[in-house]
């Protein structure tokens, strides 16, 4: 194995361990009802003597005798006819409770529905009692990294605390969000919520201290305080230690946490490995030989043995963590991994054991030079990629799946190093297929679950009255969301009125919930397709390709540039090592395009674009240039890479001494690119076909001041639109493009939304010339601003969110307005963009901005674009040669690629009519067999004629 491959590992080892094995585990969670009394005090076969048994077994540790118990408990209150009561919710929560406990979380969240609906029905959505079920149910969603379910839970919890003055239960909450918010890299929250919380347990319950403190601990090693971490590792072994004894498991896990500390950040890795053997010991006593804290701890003493160099010793460590950590996993040897469906404790803890297996195999590898130990090394983290997935399928929002890609990116990209060492040194076709499977799993997997979960609902055989539910749920919980959003954005927010709509939104996301589980159980066919986690293969996607096509598909990791290269005829794989990240070169090529300051010093900009920019073109595609010479690209860029168009590299090999930006040799002369999230998302985008009735809806509304009236409880949102200019070109565009379309434009006061979501859904084209408000902080709130109307229901800005709820027919939406195509960058998943939502919507082709457009060149290259979709060019070529006469015809100041570069389309660059341009290859062959076979027949003639003579 070569040492950059060393150098790559290594620093990932450290996060990993961080985040999946040194978290301590929410302080008992306090979540049992009722004290048990004396069984003298009851009768032998009475449901309080069942329940006193159960409770006394859960606060002993005896979960499947407790569930017993509390099982025999409601089953006799059963029997005698007893109604629904407070004391039945208390058992189905303490139900719950150890049925965690056994790690059974599904049934675990049964038995807390339960809980829940008994209180609400009987007492209210306020009632106290109710917040201790919503923080384990939390507690659930947290730990199986649902992290956008688990903060509604979380929230709602805090309310209901907070309402009813439960401050020891605040302390809890406290920890338990802080754990969600240090799993997701927000460690100054983190730290917030445990100090929050170690301050109310210092005044009420300074035996609890320890959790806080703990978690504390970690936050400051994560941030690299390493003194204060120290500190508060001490105060949590010390308060254990104190009030609980030291066979306590708390005990041990506070003790294994400070013993990895002083092993990876401390100076005294041999006495970090005695306190894991400790700890080990303390587990086994109380624990046995199977769960998750005896995994977690064998696991921990492996990545010892990784620091010291010992593989061997750490694949058999990893190798015990795992079988402890399954109900059911029993290896033949050492290559032997679970599998998916197996019975495990933790998957979180059998995810990260298989990534430091992998791990030592890959430096085993490297040591030995055996190809074997490569080759278990990618296995064994397709292992823990498919854990990886399956948690995936379970979570329920977007967000959810974004962390997780996000938390998870590094896992493909070491599988993807794998595979590429694997074909570097065999040329093993299996090995490329492999890498690129594992590139394609690395890009817009919450996208594409997303898209398929659309998918499944059209397809699946789910009624439609039931979809409408769905779809109005939605729009009920976004609408709220908005509402939350925007009044914490004032500087006066009412904190009544945040809370009040917290709660609806919360009630209404478990309604959801409970439809999607019906869904999910009723119809067979929904759940096979929005399940279905296959993606495009290099074999498939081939017969996709054209035979003028070229895939380039990009994985940027630090230094190192993976490229995929895909033709209807052959692949190819390509690794190169740049030394230096991209970022700084991406940086300086965007800092001259995006601006529409060209005031700056002119020669210094010239001079940054042309080295920047031939800088990225030798990178990226000239070591490819060969097998792309010719075709028409479609560029799946990953990381920074997204926000690069293309088009605007330099093949510096070719760069004239000028000092125009008009004569530079542009990619954009050479090549026609469209873009794809992914190799699947842009495969699945050539298959729907376009359904609206009409050929064009075009709109462009007015931006003049007007004071309209509140009105169905939204806030008065002038401010947004305040600094918003007229738009006379956008104006113009809309009006000159839906002449060229035979199309509908709606202008100024029509230009609204209401009139916007009403008609969208009938047209096959759909173009947008308006201002866009980018938000980086949340891209859901994004907004295309329309016209003001006082006569409905909305108030002007589309959210992004809401083109989420949006079905459309079009087969192309021209997103006319400034950075339509910007947003945050989320690692594994891409831009989160405006655009994103079109895609999700059901329009498979956005051409879209990266950057501010100015007025008057948008209008010029949109009219020149339509000219020629009309003419039945590709959606692709059309931009290209758009762009590309208006670099021919405009003054030297317009060639700036500020005015022209930001455009790209992204998904399906094929047509939207079948003129009769698209048939000239085929009538040509008709012609000349017409004129073969009346040449033929003409000869064939004179023959006949001849012997008649």
């Amino acid at each position: 194995m070569s040492e950059n491959c060393k150098q790559t590992a290594r620093p990932f080892l450290v996060t990993l361990i961080l985040s999946f094995c040194a978290l301590l585990p929410a302080s008992p969670e306090a979540v049992i009802f009722g004290q048990a009394v004396g069984a003298d005090r009851v009768g032998a076969d009475s449901s309080e003597h069942y329940y006193n048994l159960g409770t006394l077994r859960l606060r002993s540790g005896d979960f499947e005798q407790a569930v017993s118990h509390f099982l025999r408990s409601l089953s006799i209150k059963k029997r005698e006819g007893e109604p629904i009561s407070a004391d039945m919710a208390g058992i189905y929560n303490n139900l719950g409770v150890a049925n965690r406990r056994l790690y059974n979380t599904g049934d675990a969240m049964l038995c807390y529905d339960t809980a829940r609906t008994i209180y609400v029905n009987l007492y209210g959505p306020d009632y106290r009692w109710l917040g201790v079920v919503y923080q384990n149910q939390g507690n659930i969603l947290r730990d199986k990294r649902d992290f956008g379910s688990a903060f509604s839970y979380f929230n709602n919890a805090f309310r209901i605390f907070t309402l009813n003055g439960m401050t020891e239960w605040l302390a809890m909450l406290h920890n338990n969000m802080g754990i969600a918010y240090y799993m997701t890299g927000d460690y100054e929250r983190a730290k917030e919520n445990y100090r929050l919380s170690l301050g109310i347990r210092e005044r009420t319950d300074p035996a609890s201290v320890s959790f806080p403190a703990g978690n504390l601990a970690i936050c400051y090693k994560e941030t690299g305080d390493i003194s204060t971490a120290d500190t508060y590792y001490r105060m949590a072994l010390d308060a254990v230690s104190e009030n609980l004894g030291e066979q306590n498991p708390n005990y041990a896990i506070n003790l294994m946490n400070y013993g990895l500390f002083l092993i990876t950040d401390g100076e005294d890795p041999e006495r970090g490995y005695e306190m894991l053997l400790r700890a080990l010991e303390v587990h086994r006593s109380v624990f046995g030989e199977k769960g998750q804290h005896i995994a977690r701890t064998l696991m921990n003493i492996g990545y010892y043995h990784e620091t010291t160099g010992e593989y061997e010793k750490a694949l058999e460590y990893q190798q015990r963590s795992l079988v402890a950590n399954s109900k059911s996993f029993t290896p033949g040897s050492i290559e032997d991994n679970p599998a998916v469906d197996d019975d495990v404790f933790s998957p979180d803890y059998i995810i990260a054991s298989l990534k430091h297996k992998a791990i030592a195999f890959l430096l085993l590898a490297g040591e030995t030079n055996r190809l074997e130990n490569l080759g278990n090394s990618l296995l064994t983290y397709r292992a823990a990629i498919g854990f990886i997935e399956r948690m995936r399928m379970g979570h329920l929002t977007e967000e959810s799946r974004i962390l997780l890609a996000e938390n998870e990116h590094e896992t493909y990209m070491q599988a993807l190093h794998a595979a590429w060492k694997l074909f570097e040194l065999t040329s093993g076709m299996q090995y490329l297929e492999e890498a690129f499977e594992l590139s394609e799993r690395s890009k817009a997997a919450g996208l594409l679950a997303s898209l398929r979960d659309v998918e499944a609902r059209s397809f699946g055989g789910v009624p439609e009255d039931l979809l409408e539910q769905e779809r109005s749920l939605k729009r009920r919980i976004a609408a709220f969301s908005e509402l939350i959003y925007e009044e914490q954005r004032i500087a006066n927010a009412s904190a009544e009125k945040i809370t009040f709509w917290q709660e609806r939104v919360f009630s209404l996301e478990l309604e959801l919930n409970e439809l999607v589980s019906m869904l999910e159980e009723n119809f067979p066919d929904y759940y096979a397709l929005k399940y279905d986690t296959e993606v495009a293969g290099i074999e498939r996607l081939k017969k996709s390709l054209g035979s003028k096509d070229a895939l380039v598909s990009y994985v940027y990791n630090d230094s190192i540039v993976y490229i995929f290269t895909v033709t209807g005829r052959d692949a190819g794989l390509l690794c190169k090592n740049i030394g230096e990240p991209l970022d700084s070169l991406v940086a300086t090529l965007l800092d001259v395009v995006t601006t529409g300051n060209l005031d700056r010093n002119v020669r210094e900009d010239f001079r940054s674009f042309t080295t920047s920019s031939g800088s990225l073109y030798n990178i990226l595609i000239d070591p490819v240039i060969d097998r792309i010479r010719g075709k028409r690209l479609v560029i799946v860029p990953d990381g920074l890479l997204s926000y690069v168009p293309f088009e605007l590299l330099l093949s510096s090999g070719r760069l004239e001494v000028t000092d125009s930006y008009r004569n530079l040799p542009y990619l954009l002369r050479e090549f026609t690119i469209s873009y794809g999230y992914s190799a699947t998302l842009w495969r699945q985008s050539l298959k729907k076909p376009a359904g609206g009735k009409g050929k064009m809806l075009a709109m462009a509304p007015s931006y003049e001041y007007s004071e309209l009236p509140v009105h169905n409880g939204y806030s008065n949102r002038q401010y947004y639109r305040d600094k918003l200019m007229p738009l006379p070109g956008a104006r113009e565009e809309a009006i000159t493009v839906a002449a060229l379309m035979d199309g509908m434009v709606m202008l100024d006061e029509e230009a609204t939304e209401y009139n916007f979501k009403r008609h969208a859904g009938d047209y096959r084209m759909l173009h947008l010339a308006m201002h866009t408000l980018i938000d980086d902080e949340n891209p859901m709130f994004s907004k295309l601003i329309f016209s003001e109307s006082g006569d409905d229901d909305e108030d002007g800005l589309l959210n992004t969110y809401e083109i989420y709820n949006l079905s459309l027919n079009a087969s192309l939406a021209v997103l006319s307005s400034c950075r339509s195509g910007y947003g945050t960058l989320r690692h594994g998943e891409g831009v989160m963009s405006l655009a994103r939502g079109f895609l999700y919507a059901g329009v498979p082709s956005i051409v879209m901005t990266n950057w501010e457009i100015e007025d008057k060149s948008g209008a010029e290259i949109m009219t020149g674009f339509y000219s020629y979709i009309i003419r039945g060019y590709r959606k692709d070529e059309a931009l290209r040669l758009a762009r590309l006469d208006f670099l021919e015809n405009v003054d030297m100041l317009r060639a700036h690629p500020y005015f022209w570069g930001a455009y790209v389309c992204i998904g399906n660059p094929g047509e939207v009519f079948n003129t009769f341009r698209n048939f000239y290859p085929l009538v040509t062959f008709v012609f000349f067999l017409a004129v073969i076979i009346l040449v033929l027949w003409k000869g064939h003639f004179r023959i006949f004629e001849g012997r008649r003579r």
